[in-house]
């Protein structure tokens, strides 16, 4: 546990003030994208998110940082940036770790699975993202940003599942063999752009049916277009499989398809990439050993090839 005098001297940095600790104050977004984390309020009554980052994790944390900035700079208020303290680069070493501080922004709880019936949620958040390709056009030249390939990393994950986890690696190999029909080949030639790479509406703060910020970036850079709509539209599915074909979903894909500049290549691998972005979700799950996870992400993968 980190005392709440050590969340005084962190906060100090950046010359806030603790007044106290605020365990009430529930936290989105998955709490692996930090060592720890809390809301603290300072004592002009403000709400602030402290995080302490793991070491091997500065360097890619202080480019999301400066990505977030720009981009809220540059006139996306959905985008909250992390706080730059007057003498650093918006990480603070202090009490053997690593720090960041940045405004807690409040929100309405998400009903779910009733969420997925909202066609003005499906709206806002697909333009957010039509927003966010115009914003961050120029990142990719700016950050020097690498291209992150699904293609490779299927390939990786099929190979890793044969050699070490040999008892169900053979449950997902129909999987694998429907994605090297069409999937992997097209992959590498779909236009690519700025990503936030683990978009869906879990990691959005609501107000009502309007979106008050978009968290955990950690997954951002360079990817196809199409990449953040197809992991969207296989999270409400993986909600409930009504959500693939409710109101939510469809306001998305409409609104997206007529004010995006995402190209009918990409659409046309829409329902593959879907399936292909379960992959990650399945890494996850085998990474714990998450064995009813695992199951159940066989059965919605299978559902997903046989209503393609």
């Amino acid at each position: 546990m980190t005392s709440p005098e050590t969340i005084r001297d962190v906060i100090s940095h950046w010359g806030l003030s603790l007044k106290a600790v605020r365990p009430d104050c529930s936290l989105q977004g998955s709490p692996e994208r930090s060592l720890f984390r809390a809301a603290v309020e300072d004592e002009t009554g403000d709400l602030f998110i402290v995080e302490e980052i793991a070491p091997d994790r500065r360097e890619h944390r202080q480019l999301i940082s400066q990505i977030l900035a720009e981009l809220h700079a540059s006139g996306m208020v959905q985008v909250v940036p992390y706080l730059r303290p007057p003498a650093g680069q918006f990480l603070v070493s202090c009490a053997g770790g690593w720090w960041q501080v940045s405004p807690f922004v409040t929100g309405t709880p998400l009903d779910r699975p009733a969420y997925l019936r909202d066609a003005a949620k499906g709206e806002a958040l697909a333009r957010f993202l039509v927003d966010l390709s115009r914003h961050a056009r120029d990142l990719a030249d700016q950050k020097n940003l690498s291209f992150f390939s699904l293609k490779d990393y299927i390939v990786r994950l099929e190979g890793n599942m044969e050699r070490h986890a040999s008892d169900v690696a053979p449950r997902f190999a129909p999987v694998f063999a429907f994605l090297r029909r069409s999937f992997l080949e097209a992959h590498d030639t779909l236009p690519a752009a700025f990503c936030h790479g683990d978009y869906h509406p879990l990691n959005v703060i609501w107000r009502g049916d309007a979106i008050a910020a978009v968290i955990d970036w950690e997954f951002c850079g360079i990817k196809p277009k199409i990449y953040d709509a197809a992991n969207l539209v296989g999270c409400v599915g993986m909600e409930h499989p009504s959500g693939l074909t409710d109101n939510l979903a469809a306001a998305f894909i409409e609104t997206i398809r007529k004010e995006s500049d995402i190209n009918a290549a990409s659409w046309k691998l829409f329902p593959e990439f879907v399936v292909a972005l379960r992959c990650a979700w399945l890494a996850e799950w085998l990474r714990g050993r998450d064995e009813e996870m695992i199951d159940l992400e066989e059965t919605y993968m299978k559902l997903l090839i046989e209503n393609l």
